[in-house]
C-alpha cells in the first residue's frame, strides 16, 4: 500500500484529497480519470471525486465496499434510456446507496447535486422514503459534504425518534 494512503486518517479535507489526486501521489488508487482535467460536467466530476475518496478510505471501513452508484440520471440516447426503463430503472433514485445496516442506521442514501442543481419531486420522494426506513440521507454539493455524510453514517447513531406518546405532549 502506498505510504501516503496508509498515513491518512479516516477523514481528510477535500482540498488535501484533491491535491493528492492532482499530484499523482495516490498511485494505484488514483486513476487517470480522477486526475483528468475537469470537464464541463460538475456533477459528474463530483461523482468521480466522491467515489475515489470512498475507494481511498474503504480499507479502514470495509462496509463501504457495498456503497454503489445508481445510474438512473444523466443524459442518454433515447434508445438506451428506454432500454434502462424497461429493465426497471426508476426516476429519482439517489445517486449513491449503501443498503447495509450499520450502528443504528438502516443504510445510507446520498444524492449529489451541482452548485445550481435542484432536487426533483421524484428525488425528494425517494430520499423521504429512505429516511422513513431509518436510512441516513443527504444531499451533497461538495466532496466535503459527501465525506461528512459518509463519516456520520460510519461513526454516529441516528437521533432518537420520538415515540407516539411523546408527540402528544
Amino acid at each position: 500500500m502506498n505510504t501516503i494512503i496508509a498515513g491518512l486518517s479516516d477523514h481528510i479535507p477535500a482540498a488535501q484529497y484533491l491535491a493528492l489526486l492532482a499530484s499523482g501521489e495516490l498511485g494505484k488508487g488514483a486513476t487517470a480519470r480522477a486526475r483528468a482535467t475537469l470537464r464541463k460536467a460538475p456533477e459528474e466530476d463530483l461523482h468521480r471525486a466522491c467515489f475515489e475518496w470512498v475507494e481511498l478510505v474503504q480499507p479502514q471501513h470495509t462496509i463501504l465496499r457495498w456503497l454503489f452508484h445508481c445510474p438512473s440520471g444523466g443524459k442518454r440516447p433515447r434508445g438506451e434510456a428506454g432500454k434502462l426503463k424497461g429493465m426497471g430503472t426508476k426516476p429519482g433514485v439517489p445517486d449513491f446507496l449503501l443498503p447495509r445496516r450499520h450502528r443504528q442506521w438502516a443504510g445510507l442514501a446520498i444524492e449529489l447535486k451541482s452548485d445550481t442543481g435542484r432536487l426533483s419531486l421524484d428525488q425528494k420522494a425517494w430520499l423521504d422514503a429512505f429516511e422513513q426506513e431509518g436510512y441516513l440521507t443527504a444531499v451533497c454539493r461538495t466532496l466535503d459534504e459527501f465525506t461528512v455524510a459518509v463519516m456520520r453514517y460510519l461513526k454516529e447513531d441516528p437521533p432518537a425518534r420520538p415515540r407516539p406518546s411523546d408527540e402528544a405532549t
